[in-house]
């Protein structure tokens, strides 16, 4: 793979990846980003986004990107810079997979009887975490359990079907368990969608781009789950394994949830990560290798008084890892 080094003033590059250190989209210029990246040898130089060449891509710090075409820039004073063209494109690494992951989003959580009335906007959260989703071009959604609540009015009806017309428009699958909330509402909701790509995850595995294997099991007792998780059977060659339940997980919920070690005990699978439903605040930990994360909700719809709102993830998975990276939706 080409370097900083490789770029010539006033030519183009096929190909360089490079990883994003600084990403600024400016206000009132013809320049849509301005990136501080760094090649895979850490040589540090900028590149140029400009809105004439209609890039859309939203920039993640930290995350890498293939791009090619790019014009090369050398200044006398060292500084090198790369600029979009009419060509320019950009890429995932090769076996890079991103995925968004979001849980709880209680669509029609704001008409229970007993509801204080408060504007949660279920319905909407969930579209907005979409357009999350097609924003970074993600591979795929995975939801932790209890898309609905119990009681959604046909208003939320309509918006989750947009939202679902919207993934179909860009060919990003949803991925999903049942939680305890509006299980069958939910299961006849997916299986009246006709374009939208729905998989219910289990004790199979699905792989993604061989990069990961995705696994869940549906809200149950202690009892159910584990022995749920003892038919889960791994795939040979893929090297990360995620796991999606909607149950506290001990850790982070020492108290109330399931062990960890009797989770992966029970699979015989050393799960890289376990992704939670059921709780509406975040709360993460690590379990030997095993990297815990209860999602929380899409939406304001916490009753403890501290709670982090409107969480979605960003899950990047590559060979070597699995990086979260918690997004503000709204």
């Amino acid at each position: 793979m080409p370097s900083r080094d490789d770029i010539v003033d006033g030519e183009r590059l096929d190909r360089i990846q490079v990883r994003i250190k600084e990403a600024h989209k400016p206000s009132n210029t013809s320049l849509s980003w301005r990136l501080t990246v760094e090649d895979q040898l850490e040589n540090e130089f900028e590149v140029k986004i400009w809105d004439t060449h209609d890039i859309d891509i939203w920039w993640r710090e930290g995350w890498w990107y293939v791009l090619e075409q790019g014009r090369g820039t050398r200044w006398d004073s060292g500084a090198i810079v790369l600029h979009s063209t009419t060509d320019f494109e950009v890429s995932r690494p090769d076996n890079t997979v991103n995925l968004l992951a979001i849980g709880d989003t209680h669509i029609g959580h704001e008409n229970r009887p007993d509801s204080t009335g408060e504007p949660y906007r279920t319905a909407r959260q969930f579209l907005s975490a979409v357009g999350y989703a097609v924003r970074y071009d993600v591979a795929a959604i995975v939801h932790a359990g209890d898309l609905f609540d119990d009681a959604p009015t046909e208003e939320d009806l309509l918006i989750a079907e947009t939202a679902f017309t919207i993934l179909a428009q860009h060919g990003i699958p949803l991925y999903f368990i049942s939680g305890n909330h509006g299980v069958q509402l939910a299961l006849d909701f997916y299986d009246e969608l006709k374009d939208a790509e729905i998989y219910h995850l289990g004790a199979e595995g699905v792989s993604i781009a061989q990069t990961i294997e995705l696994f869940g099991i549906d809200h149950g007792s202690p009892e159910t789950v584990l022995s749920q998780a003892a038919d889960i059977t791994s795939s040979a060659g893929i090297d990360q394994q995620l796991l999606v339940v909607h149950n506290e997980i001990d850790p982070p919920r020492k108290d109330s949830g399931i062990p960890a070690c009797r989770l992966i005990e029970s699979s015989g699978v050393a799960f890289d990560c376990i992704l939670a439903g059921h709780l509406h605040s975040p709360e993460a930990a690590i379990w030997s290798d095993t990297t815990i994360q209860h999602l929380g909700s899409t939406a304001a719809i916490s009753a403890i008084g501290n709670a982090q709102y409107d969480s979605a993830w960003l899950v990047r998975v590559t060979p070597n890892d699995i990086n979260l990276q918690r997004l503000e939706i709204g």
